[in-house]
């Protein structure tokens, strides 16, 4: 007789032209964590560069009360919630001197690992890192629970002390086996044995012996997956063993294996097949009951078996389904972890279900899936407003959001000529999540009257070009708003920071800014300096470039950036495309400067020349004046005649020319050569009375006013005698 085969689960991936279309993926649930009481939340979620920022949120407040940037701008691997014993509760112990109960108050803190192979302990309690421990090699896969904490890497599974703070033992995994993407610690272990899976394509149980540091038993790989493991949760242990759960990357169905005995191989149990065609995310169990989140974004509810058949295994296919819906579209919300909620006895069941709204920023709700008498509801949908303006208290199936409230610890921007070292601002700001009016309303003392004052002192300082802030404006106040805005990337806030055009107050700005944001903001101001007025506001931009004023304001951002952090752009190899960028944004602004100067130029000649014979005109007004004759016309002097000749008559032209002379009016016995040497003189009279202005002789000029003082030379002359 043949032996019957062990039933394995096989793929359940959905052609990819049945695949809905979807959202982006949510992030992976290695990088996101509950804690135990799961009353807060932490996500590790990409920020600036390849840095990840990791933010822990209070779920029933529904705002985020601590975060910290991976330090050495590297990524998140794994984000998991422990106890560590209180470093208070340690102090207070040593300085107890009378008998009594010891304090042992635990603190919830995070282990967060990186890809540059470091551990970091942080504490939301106190925003900062407790201790940072060097790994041998980056981790791929955590878990930590009652029974200890462990870390995988690529070749070794570490044992971490109790307190987190050094790695206690290491066990090295035998060298035919892939890298851990998945780690978990069976209910079943004890303190001298840990019970280990370990999810590659496979689910292999090892069992790790903490007194002799050896792996005592290792079974046979069971195939679980077809492409990779993304998580594995152990389920209570039960009267046929221990139960974990398995979630495969692009597969819909969860799988339930049952250890029957510690040194038995894992058996198929159960299967959890959802009709939805996207893949299974992560997962959540209650007492009976066990929620899966798909990367749709729908989320599938199963009861959990009581009995199990391991010669035929049964499978669920008809679970109840909750939704998030948004939009008037009622499309499907992005979510990031769902988990149950603790309610009261008598209180309906409800999931908490983190929606994420774009900018790193996650809104939690709560889905109420149980009926009033009992029982699971079909199908339960939740509408949502997709830009949450307006939280409805009155809801039951939301959480109300609570607004900003300005922290009691906040401590006083220092004035504007103060230097404060780069360092000691909190490169942690928690502005992301806060308005412009929202942040003035935490600054120390904020009532409406020492504001009100603050406004008219810096309205009488400062000119009304530079007053855009609601309160007073420093460096340490512009630098955290800048911070905001460049991490968030909204184009009116950066636009609001960068319409001032102080130098000092850039230069201090920029100066106690954080390090790594002068290429991003670099990268910002030669965007705008291509950029149109307006060009974030509905219509685009008029014009191809800022004006004048706009370009002068960002100029002085360049180049407050290249003098203070040139150094550290100089170490950029990204930095002369910027340049090259900005470079050829000025030559493009600069070639209509040559034209324009020429233009000038001409414009000037052209009004020097409009004034000189304004001047002329104006001279020869007066000294017709003079002469008593009317303004306009002029006496000509024939130089030779005398004065008991008769005058000559002469008639003036429109435009102040000699037209004809009566040259019979004088004496008719002078020779022809006088007449000749007359009309010589008249012809040079006639050249000498062209405009002088319309010739291209710069030298015109001068001999114009000079002949003019010789007129008047003759004319007095004449008068004498």
């Amino acid at each position: 007789m043949a032996p019957s085969r062990q039933p394995v689960a096989g793929p359940s991936r959905p052609k990819h032209s049945q695949q809905p279309i979807a959202h982006s993926p949510p992030p992976s649930s290695s990088v996101s964590s509950f804690n135990p009481s799961r009353t807060l939340f932490a996500l590790a979620s990409p920020v600036l560069g390849s840095a990840d920022k990791v933010q822990v949120w209070d779920v029933a407040a529904d705002r985020v009360i601590s975060e910290w940037e991976v330090a050495g701008a590297s990524k998140a691997t794994t984000v998991t919630w422990t106890s560590t014993p209180s470093s208070d509760a340690a102090s207070k112990k040593k300085k107890r001197r009378k008998s009594g109960p010891p304090d042992t108050g635990d603190e919830e803190v995070i282990l967060i690992t990186s890809t540059k192979g470091q551990l970091a302990v942080f504490s939301p309690s106190k925003g900062e890192i407790i201790r940072t421990i060097d790994l041998s090699q980056p981790a791929t896969a955590a878990w930590s629970d009652e029974h200890g904490i462990i870390l995988a890497t690529s070749s070794s599974i570490l044992v971490l002390s109790a307190d987190a703070s050094s790695v206690s033992h290491t066990f090295t995994l035998p060298s035919s086996s892939a890298s851990p993407s998945a780690l978990a610690i069976l209910p079943s272990s004890t303190p001298e044995v840990l019970q280990v899976l370990v999810g590659t394509l496979s689910v292999v149980v090892f069992h790790l012996d903490l007194s002799s540091t050896k792996i005592t038993y290792s079974s046979a790989p069971l195939p679980a997956s077809t492409t990779s493991i993304s998580s594995i949760l152990p389920l209570p242990t039960s009267e046929q063993g221990s139960s974990f759960l398995v979630v495969s990357e692009d597969d819909r169905t969860i799988s339930q294996y049952t250890i029957l005995s510690p040194q038995t191989p894992p058996k198929l149990s159960y299967q959890y097949a959802s009709p939805t065609l996207s893949s299974a995310h992560s997962l959540s169990t209650s007492s009976s009951l066990l929620s899966v989140l798909h990367a749709s974004g729908e989320i599938s509810l199963f009861h959990l078996p009581n009995e199990l058949d391991f010669s035929r295994p049964k499978s669920d296919s008809k679970p109840s389904t909750v939704k998030l819906v948004e939009g008037k579209d009622e499309r499907t919300s992005r979510l990031c972890r769902v988990a149950f909620a603790a309610g009261h006895e008598g209180a309906p069941g409800a999931l908490l279900c983190g929606r994420m709204t774009g900018g790193g920023r996650v809104k939690w709700l709560r889905a109420v899936y149980e009926l009033p008498e009992g029982g699971l509801r079909p199908s339960t949908v939740v509408k949502c407003d997709s830009q949450d303006l307006v939280g409805d208290v009155n809801s039951s199936t939301t959480m109300p959001i609570q607004r900003f409230t300005a922290p009691a610890n906040v401590t006083e921007a220092p004035a504007a000529d103060a230097d404060e070292a780069a360092s000691k601002l909190p490169t942690d700001v928690d502005m992301a999540d806060l308005s412009l009016g929202e942040r003035m309303l935490a600054i120390p003392n904020g009532t409406a009257s020492v504001v009100a004052e603050t406004e008219a002192s810096t309205t009488k300082a400062k000119p009304s070009a530079e007053i855009t802030f609601d309160g007073p404006v420093n460096a340490a106040s512009l630098t955290r708003v800048l911070v905001q805005a460049l991490h968030t990337s909204d184009p009116a806030l950066l636009t609001l920071c960068l319409s001032h055009r102080n130098p000092t107050l850039i230069r201090n700005t920029i100066r106690k800014m954080p390090a790594q944001l002068a290429l991003p903001l670099l990268k910002a101001c030669v965007e705008r300096l291509g950029q149109g007025k307006s060009v974030n506001k509905r219509g685009g931009g008029r014009g191809s470039v800022q004006n004048e004023q706009q370009g002068r304001g960002t100029v002085e951002w360049v180049k407050g950036v290249l003098v203070e952090r040139g150094a550290l752009l100089m170490t950029m190899p990204s930095l002369p495309l910027h340049l090259a960028t900005l470079s050829k944004l000025l030559q493009t602004r600069l070639e209509t400067y040559q034209p324009l100067s020429t233009l000038s130029g001409r414009l000037d000649l052209a009004l020097a020349q409009i004034q000189m014979r304004r001047l002329a005109a104006e001279a020869a007004s007066q000294s017709a004046l003079n002469g008593g004759q009317k303004g306009g016309e002029g006496q000509v002097y024939i130089e030779g005649e005398s004065d008991d000749e008769d005058d000559v008559p002469i008639e003036m032209g429109e435009d102040g020319e000699i037209e004809d002379i009566n040259m019979l009016a004088g004496s008719e016995d002078e020779s022809s050569d006088e007449e000749d040497e007359d009309e010589d003189e008249d012809d040079d009279d006639e050249e000498s009375e062209e405009d002088v202005l319309e010739s291209d002789d710069d030298e015109g000029l001068l001999d114009l006013e000079a002949e003019e003082s010789e007129d008047e030379d003759d004319e007095g002359e004449s008068d004498d005698e």
